[in-house]
């Protein structure tokens, strides 16, 4: 498996986390790169739910 199908296979399977797993996987990173990659992660979840409740009007 080449490195692109690699993380296209890794956005499928974490664009439907929700918050709380990838903040156990923050708090459960075992070096600061491993952490500063699952809180990208996180934010990019959470943005996106953002955008739903936005898009939703359920502010």
């Amino acid at each position: 498996m080449s490195g692109i199908e690699a993380a296209k296979k890794l956005y499928n399977t974490c664009r439907d986390m929700d918050i709380e797993e990838t903040m156990e996987l923050v708090l459960n990173a075992e070096t600061e790169e491993e952490g500063e990659f699952f809180s990208l992660l996180s934010d990019f979840i959470l943005q996106r739910k953002q955008r739903e409740v936005i898009a939703q009007k359920e502010f």
